[in-house]
């Protein structure tokens, strides 16, 4: 069976996943910026799925990060006979995009949208815990309909720490209470809640427009610390970009 290797390229880091047989057998977090170092990491993570380089010869990717992205390729084709295809360059996304200026949706959105559609069906509400928060709206059509950009989790506690002058700098841990007793639990909960109860309202307006059955689905690195806040959230898949990635790989062989 072919080894097909699917990458999200995002701001903070990269998400690269094996697919073997249809299942996703591994997957690694690699930092964006450690552009000098792909070569060793992406050594290793071959070497922790137990296949070389030259097994994988099928390559996907999606990307934010153009100059990482051309740094990853020139180390991706230095393997002899490798495919690598790039959503938004080599293949489309195969999904309706309404978005007034297509071009601006980044291509994470578009696989996220697409995959939510296919494994979970739509109406949908795609919820993207990342380096940003990003909410993505699919039709009962199955047509990508567009959302909305908000502040990531760290970076609005990060922005905390480094515009004021008494507020120390906080680990995100999951607390229990809605009224703080300290700094740090206050600073915790005022994220969580708050981001909890964002997503929660967000939702419910979305549900106006989509219908009361229109599914939620988190992704994202703290996809499953906010759901504990918001109950709202149907179902946390982290590796929905990944498995978007793949479905579009298996419809491009389907085709050829």
């Amino acid at each position: 069976m072919k080894n097909i290797l699917t990458i999200d390229i995002g701001n903070t880091n990269i998400t690269a996943g094996l697919f073997c047989c249809k299942h996703l057998s591994e997957k690694c977090k690699i930092p964006t910026a450690a552009y000098s170092s792909y070569d060793r990491l992406f050594k290793q993570f071959f070497g922790s799925c137990g296949v070389t380089a030259h097994e994988v010869t099928e390559v996907i990717i999606s990307s934010v990060v153009p100059l990482a992205l051309s740094r990853l390729v020139y180390y991706l084709n230095k393997t002899p006979g490798r495919i690598i295809r790039i959503t938004g360059k080599d293949v489309d996304v195969p999904i309706k995009n309404l978005y007034k200026v297509k071009s601006e949706v980044g291509q994470d959105r578009l696989v996220n949208a697409f995959a939510a559609n296919k494994l979970y069906g739509a109406p949908c509400v795609i919820v993207d815990f990342g380096t940003a928060i990003t909410f993505d709206i699919v039709s009962g059509k199955g047509e990508y309909l567009g959302g909305l950009i908000l502040p990531g989790i760290k970076m609005s506690l990060k922005s905390l720490y480094d515009r004021t002058a008494l507020l120390p700098k906080v680990e995100l841990k999951a607390v229990s209470n809605i009224i703080g007793k300290d700094t740090i639990n206050s600073m915790r909960g005022g994220i969580l809640f708050g981001f909890g109860a964002m997503c929660d309202g967000l939702v419910s307006q979305y549900r106006k427009i989509l219908g009361k059955g229109a599914k939620v689905i988190a992704t994202g690195g703290n996809a499953g610390l906010v759901k504990r806040y918001a109950k709202s959230i149907n179902i946390v898949d982290e590796d929905l970009t990944l498995r978007g990635l793949f479905l579009i790989y298996k419809s491009l062989a389907r085709c050829a």
